[in-house]
């Protein structure tokens, strides 16, 4: 604040300049309220020491704050201020130009439309503003005057004689944007509305809706029924059966409906039916992981989606998302590995699973003897299994692999040792013990058997799992 000011009676006896350019040009086409909220704004520009808010503003000038911000929206179209803020709603002053000069129309083109359309809209009354929106609407769309008249009895019908000018010129707007721009053009489109309000009406009911269609309603309708060809019976199916409540929501499930080419209620019935169960499924798989989300929908389409495509069936991942759970892979990237990894390796059954399991317990044996002969104290580990499965594909058995164990007691590191004899016994064509040089041949070896069993219960995969020590997909 400057260190010397006005006092307010001294503001008082000053003077607000108003552009002669507003008086010629712009006044002429405003209504009084729209003039009030102007001038009292360039009031109070002119004299900053008059800080007020908008609803000190709109209480100064017995208005509502509604109002003066339509007024303000009013000038702001015709580049007189500009809004810088809605919340706290903040106006600038803008100098007047002919850039925004007012639309004008032909003197006397619309004094019948404007009786006409005051008739209809019998509990209130309308603005110049408002009827310049009216005007401008119809020449910028080739709107006729019938038409328009048309137009706003229809949304009288709809929503009584007080519905405001912004929901039919959105209306109007809607109409034009179809070609309906002509009083024949839009009966037969009224035409067709009156003959499809009873389906509208029996929609909006299955949604516990009471209100009459609108239309927005019916622009719904005709995508439903037009452009995704769905009968009204499968809409009112699909809204009763997912308890919708609201013409958007319905809409984004008959396009989700489209999407799966699902039409008939038959249909819908069973893509529901599958979807609740695949979500089921899918808050198994997060429990067994213990893991939370808000929305499934996203767990669905990421994972158990393009699991199920792979081949496993829904207790396989329970199965798997319990396993994960225990081995600490308790997420659903870390899940998704496991699934993938199995995948890979042609495990996609608990069958499969069960007997990858049963020979990775086989085979954890059979190292635990070979430990135990070449006296090493330790847990089979996944190298162990790896140089098994090599000697295997070189031709050796079981036998001569506990043969070469016996001759690497002692060492220093008993399997790397046995991997360089049985890579020369192999060079050398060395099968049997027999063939082996100062082979201990009154060494006897124990053969590890158990029954190939086809099929596995849950309970028996999960003794197996905590059985083997080290057990990873």
């Amino acid at each position: 604040m400057s260190f010397c000011s006005f006092t307010k009676e001294a503001i008082k006896n000053l003077t607000t300049e108003v552009d002669n350019y507003f008086i010629t040009e712009f006044l002429p086409e405003a209504d009084g309220e729209a003039l009030k909220v102007y001038l009292y704004g360039l009031y109070l520009c002119k004299n900053s020491e008059n800080s007020v808010s908008v609803e000190e503003f709109a209480g100064n000038l017995f208005m509502d704050v509604d109002t003066v911000k339509d007024a303000f929206r009013y000038w702001e179209d015709f580049d007189a201020v500009t809004i810088i803020s809605d919340d706290p709603f903040t106006v600038k002053y803008l100098p007047l130009t002919n850039l925004g000069k007012p639309r004008k129309f032909k003197a006397g083109k619309y004094d019948d439309f404007n009786k006409s359309i005051q008739l209809l809209l019998t509990e209130r009354m309308i603005s110049t503003n408002e009827y310049a929106d009216y005007f401008a609407v119809m020449e910028d769309y080739n709107i006729t005057p019938d038409a328009m008249l048309m137009i706003v009895k229809y949304c009288v019908d709809l929503k009584g004689a007080n519905i405001g000018g912004k929901y039919i010129i959105t209306v109007a707007k809607d109409l034009a944007a179809r070609g309906i721009t002509t009083a024949s053009g839009l009966e037969a489109e009224l035409s067709d509305y009156n003959l499809k309000i009873g389906e509208l009406a029996k929609i909006l009911s299955a949604m516990g809706l009471k209100r009459k269609p609108d239309i927005d309603d019916f622009n719904y309708y005709n995508k439903w029924t037009k452009d995704l060809m769905f009968s009204p019976e499968s809409i009112i199916f699909a809204a009763k059966s997912q308890k919708i409540k609201s013409p958007a929501y319905l809409d984004k499930i008959i396009t989700e409906l489209y999407g799966a080419k699902t039409f008939t209620k038959k249909e819908i019935e069973n893509y529901f039916a599958e979807k609740e169960e695949l979500n089921e499924l899918t808050k198994r798989i997060l429990r067994e992981l213990s893991v939370y989300v808000e929305v499934i929908a996203p767990v669905v389409e990421t994972y158990v989606n393009p699991w199920l495509s792979m081949g496993f069936d829904h207790d396989t991942l329970v199965f798997i998302a319990n396993y994960c759970f225990k081995r600490r892979k308790r997420s659903l990237e870390s899940m998704d590995d496991t699934v993938k990894t199995l995948y890979k390796k042609g495990l996609v059954t608990l069958s499969s699973i069960g007997d990858y399991v049963k020979t990775r317990a086989k085979e954890d044996e059979f190292i635990k003897t070979l430990l135990e002969i070449t006296s090493t104290d330790r847990l089979p580990n996944e190298w162990d299994r790896t140089l098994l499965s090599t000697w295997r594909e070189w031709g050796f058995d079981d036998e001569m692999i506990k043969a070469c164990a016996a001759f690497a007691t002692g060492k220093t590191n008993p399997f790397v040792y046995m991997n360089t004899v049985l890579s020369n016994w192999k060079s050398k064509g060395i099968r049997t013990p027999e063939q082996i040089e100062n082979s201990p041949a009154n060494k006897t070896a124990t053969s590890q058997h158990t029954a190939n069993e086809r099929t596995y219960t849950k309970e028996e995969l999960d003794k197996l799992i905590s059985d083997i020590e080290d057990v990873d997909f």
